[in-house]
This record gives C-alpha cells, structure tokens and sequence, in this order.
C-alpha cells in the first residue's frame, strides 16, 4: 500500500514532469527543439495544421527515469527502464527526422526486442492452443522469438493508431487501468504500483494532448507506449497464470491494438499489392474520422466501443471458452465497422 512517503514522492515526480513539459512549449521555437516540431502537413497520416513538438516520448522516458531513480526498490521498473531506454533512443531518431527505411527500422526492432526478452525472461508461457503451448515451453529460443515477434507486433499497432489527439493515450491508460484492476485483484501490489505509475504519466500527457493539442506522442512516444503496454501484459500474464486468467484475456485486451498491425498488413500485401511498410488512410481510425471530421469524437466512439467489449471481457476472465468467444466478436465487431465505412467513402 503507499504511504506517505509515496505520496510526496509522487507529487514531486509530477510536478517535475509537468514542469519540464511546459518548459519544452515554451521553448519550442528555440533552435535545440527545431527538429521535434511536426510541420509536415502532408503525410497522409497528418491531420493538424500548425506544428506541434513531437515530445510524447521524451515525457514517458523522462517520467521512467525519474520514477526508477526515486523509487529504487521497484525492480520491476528498473527492467522496463533498461529496455525502454534503448527503444527510445533508436525511435527517438525518426521524431528527429533522421530518416531510417522502414524495412531496416522493423528488423532492428525485432533484435533490440529480442536480446531484451532473454535478458530479462519476459516469456510468453502460453496462448491456449496446447500443442503450440507445449513447443513454447519445450524451446525457449522459439519462446524468446514469439514473444519479440508479438512485442513488435503491439509496438507498431501503437504506432498505427497514433495520429489522432488522445487515442493512444486514452486507450492505453484503459489498458492499464485494466491491469491495475487485475493485479490489485490478485494481490501484485509492485505491478498495481507500476501501473498506476503510467497511469499518472498519461495523464499528464493527456493534459496537453487532448483535446486540443500542445504535444504529440511521436514514434517515440508510440513505441514506448506499445513497449510498455506489452511488457505490463506479460508481467501480469506471469504474476497471474496460476490464477486462471486465462491469455485470451489479454488477447481480447490488445486486440485493437495488436488486429490493427495484422489487418494492415494483410490489406496491403493480399489484397493491394503494396509495400506494407509505408502508410495509408486505409485504418479504421482513419475512416470513423472521415464520417466524424473531429478528432475528439473519433477518439471517443472508437475508446467507448472497447471499454463496452473490456467490461464484458472482465466478467469473464476465467473461462477460456466464453474468452476466445469474445476475441472472435472483437475481431467481428472491427471488420463490421471497417468495411461499413469503406463502403460509405466509395
């Protein structure tokens, strides 16, 4: 539980973080930062008309930092902080406009990923298929490869969705949120602590984010968000595999996030033909803000609908038929939406 001495500690991390945030605006027309605003309005991913500072990334790193270097205790998040540090220093070069071909950025990715995983055993154990659950636990090295592959698969649908004031942000903090709930409910109080740690930092976030925005996440600030997302999920998948929470649970939690990656991929290479590295307006995202034209109500009907799916989700966490169940239905519910709103653009 947090004491006193917490709570103060807490205090003086976010006054710091929101501290250093303001400065950054101010200062965004300075030299040093020039290279962090955002003024190219014509990616086609692009819906802002002003530049924005790109510093979503430098907030969650330096939230990371700070909090590992005050609460010294949390071994937990020192990992996080190892593996975040080197993620963000590699996709910090993109939001700095050091141009890296999208092919080489998903391989190096992969490696970083991969080493990170054996380092600290941040294995999947198991998906409910049982042969494949036996293979997984028969060959770590296959184990590391799988669990990279899914960390880079959730790393890039964060990237996917990114793009829109909140999105990110708001479904992520769900997703913790989510966890924390799970976790205070089995009793992982240095993991519910963690959470609520990411918790605050999107929050602060979130405050000049949405729904006006001050700040971008930026690919940096994406790719820690889907890291941090993925490493939180295997942690609890592991605190909590003894308790019958089965992994389809938290496949209904990434779904979004993970079918993104996999839907677009899919797309592009079956059915266009083309290069599935280089973007598109083909996401779903992208479409409800086509019917909308703002993004505040993109960001909420789009949040609203997982948060209906997640509270049935919850109810059900121990029964592995009703979860694959509910996966199956999310999936549904994303491609009903998706070609709906294809249909109505043509």
């Amino acid at each position: 539980m947090l004491i006193l001495n917490d709570y103060l500690l807490l205090a003086i991390i976010i006054l710091f973080s929101y501290a250093f945030v303001l400065f950054l605006i101010k200062n965004s027309k300075k030299k040093f930062l020039s290279n962090l605003l955002d003024s190219e309005f014509s990616k086609v991913q692009s819906f802002h008309k002003k530049p924005v500072l790109k510093i979503g990334g430098i907030l969650i790193y330096f939230f990371i930092l700070l909090s590992s270097l005050v609460f010294r205790d949390l071994s937990l998040l020192r990992n996080i902080l190892y593996i975040s540090t080197i993620v963000f220093f590699f996709s910090v070069l993109e939001d700095l406009k050091i141009k890296i071909d999208p092919f080489i950025r998903l391989i190096t990715l992969l490696l970083i990923i991969f080493f990170s995983v054996k380092s600290f055993n941040l294995k999947i154990y198991s998906v409910q298929f049982y042969n494949f659950d036996n293979f997984l636990n028969s060959n770590q090295f296959f184990s590391y490869i799988f669990t990279a592959i899914c960390i880079v698969f959730v790393i890039n649908g964060s990237n996917f969705i990114d793009g829109f004031n909140g999105l990110l942000g708001i479904h992520s903090s769900i997703i913790i949120l989510i966890l924390g709930i799970i976790n205070f409910y089995f009793g992982n109080f240095e993991l519910l602590f963690i959470c609520i740690l990411f918790l605050i930092c999107l929050t602060i976030f979130l405050t000049f984010n949405f729904p006006n925005s001050k700040i971008f996440l930026g690919n940096s600030g994406s790719y820690l968000l889907g890291l941090i997302l993925a490493i939180l999920v295997i942690l609890t998948s592991q605190k909590t595999q003894y308790h019958k929470v089965y992994p389809f649970f938290f496949a209904c939690l990434l779904n979004y996030i993970f079918f993104e990656t996999f839907f677009s991929f899919f797309i592009k290479i079956i059915y266009e033909k083309k290069n599935p590295f280089y973007p598109d307006k083909k996401h779903l995202h992208m479409l409800v803000f086509s019917c909308f034209k703002t993004h505040v109500k993109t960001t909420l009907s789009i949040n609203f609908f997982y948060i209906l799916t997640m509270v049935i989700v919850l109810f059900f966490f121990s029964y592995p038929g009703l979860l694959k169940i509910l996966f199956v239905g999310q999936i549904f519910l994303y491609l009903l939406f998706y070609f709906l709103l294809i249909n109505k653009k043509k």
